[in-house]
C-alpha cells in the first residue's frame, strides 16, 4: 500500500489542479459523484467532486515534490501537520476506488435500514432530509419528509438516497 495525501485546491478548480498534478507525473485521484442542481426550469444532474476543494495524491516524499505540489496552478497546498504532509489512513483511497460505478463516480448505493435519516440526492426534494420508512427488493423506498408542519411520505429509489 502506498501513502495518499490531500491537496487543498482553489474553489471550483479541483479538475484543473488534478490535471496539472498529473502532468507532473503524480498519481492523482479526484473522487466524483452525481449531484442534482436546481435550475430555472427544474433539475439537472452534474458530476461534482465528492470532497469539494480537495484532491488525493500519492507520491514519494521529498522536499522538491512537496514544493512542486504546493506551487501547482489550481492547488493551494498540501494538508500538513506542521511541516510534513499528513497521510490519509491506509486503505481509505483504495476503498473509494473500489466503490466506483461504471461511469467512474463513487457509488451512491448506501447500506440503509428503515428508521435511518437520509438525504434525497436528486429530483424536486433534492438535498432534503427525511426518515427512511421502508424499501422493497426492487430498490424502491418510501421516505417520510417533514414539510410545513406535516409529514409526507415520498416514493423514490434507493440509488437516489444518501446517508445523512
Amino acid at each position: 500500500m502506498r501513502n495518499w495525501y490531500v491537496v487543498s485546491s482553489h474553489p471550483n478548480k479541483e479538475k484543473f489542479a488534478a490535471k496539472n498534478l498529473q502532468d507532473q507525473g503524480l498519481e492523482v485521484f479526484l473522487p466524483t459523484r452525481r449531484k442534482a442542481v436546481r435550475q430555472r426550469r427544474g433539475f439537472r444532474t452534474i458530476i461534482a467532486p465528492l470532497f469539494p476543494g480537495y484532491i488525493f495524491v500519492s507520491f514519494e516524499m521529498d522536499v522538491g515534490t512537496i514544493r512542486s505540489i504546493n506551487g501547482t496552478r489550481g492547488a493551494k497546498h498540501l494538508i500538513s501537520n506542521g511541516t510534513m504532509p499528513s497521510s490519509l489512513p491506509t486503505g481509505f483511497v483504495e476503498s473509494l476506488i473500489s466503490g466506483l460505478d461504471e461511469q467512474g463516480n463513487v457509488s451512491q448505493r448506501p447500506n440503509l435500514a428503515p428508521g435511518n435519516v437520509v438525504e434525497i440526492a436528486s429530483g424536486p426534494f433534492a438535498n432534503q432530509l427525511g426518515e427512511l420508512l421502508d424499501m422493497d427488493d426492487r430498490g424502491r423506498v418510501s421516505v417520510l419528509m417533514k414539510m410545513l408542519s406535516t409529514q409526507i411520505p415520498v416514493k423514490t429509489t434507493i440509488s437516489n438516497l444518501l446517508p445523512a
